[in-house]
């Protein structure tokens, strides 16, 4: 680590826009923090960091005794700045310091801090995987069944693809010959004509004579 990958994690961690900008938080915050610490814990820590992070430990005073309160208050009268944005510029370098620092060292201080300043130092946990129910499934194989929860949107089969039929079963445009039965090139007759009931077929005569009419 160096000092401008501190400061380049300390500006984007708090949105701080411009490394000059996490310098004089970084510069406020670990000044501050060294007065919590015994000369020779403040050895340790500087051991671990790049210059001139280191000197921002070394110079000091230690006291080697301060709250959780007075450490706020005292990044507060360094920056000039609210109680609220002490607080909050605190926790974030010392955030990015707790990630940085060896193991070894990290726990040396947390056994002097005690639980509310080492708390300060604990390294960020990772993200929890999402619940089974919520992860992605594995995308099917093309042509193999898929269900509702295993499915991708869409169709297997997209439309640019597809070949629809034009016209409904009966429609006279599927037909080979459309209007075929009552066209005069290849019609066999009109119904009349099909059951010989023209009058170019017809018999002469009622098909009940008068005759025959009253019995």
């Amino acid at each position: 680590m160096d000092e401008s990958t501190f400061l380049d994690e300390v500006a984007w961690r708090g949105g701080l826009g411009e490394t000059s900008s996490a310098r004089t938080v970084s510069e406020a915050v670990l000044r501050a923090f060294a007065e919590t610490l015994v000369p020779d814990e403040a050895r340790a820590l500087a051991h671990a960091l790049p210059a001139p992070l280191d000197a921002w430990i070394l110079d000091g005073p230690h006291f080697g005794s301060l709250s959780e309160d007075a450490l706020y208050r005292r990044v507060a009268d360094r920056e000039g700045t609210l109680l609220g944005f002490a607080i909050e510029h605190t926790r974030l370098v010392l955030g990015v310091l707790g990630d940085a620092l060896p193991e070894t060292t990290r726990l040396r201080l947390l056994r002097h801090l005690g639980p509310a300043l080492g708390d300060l130092l604990a390294p960020r946990e990772p993200l929890p995987s999402p619940p089974v129910h919520l992860r992605r499934p594995a995308e099917p194989e093309r042509g193999k069944g898929t269900t509702l929860a295993t499915g991708r949107p869409g169709s297997l089969k997209p439309l640019s693809e597809a070949r629809p039929e034009r016209a409904h079963a009966d429609s006279v445009v599927r037909a080979e010959n459309p209007h075929g039965e009552t066209k005069l090139s290849s019609s066999r007759g009109l119904t009349q004509e099909r059951e010989q009931e023209t009058l170019a077929e017809g018999e002469p005569g009622p098909l009940r004579p008068v005759s025959e009419r009253g019995r």
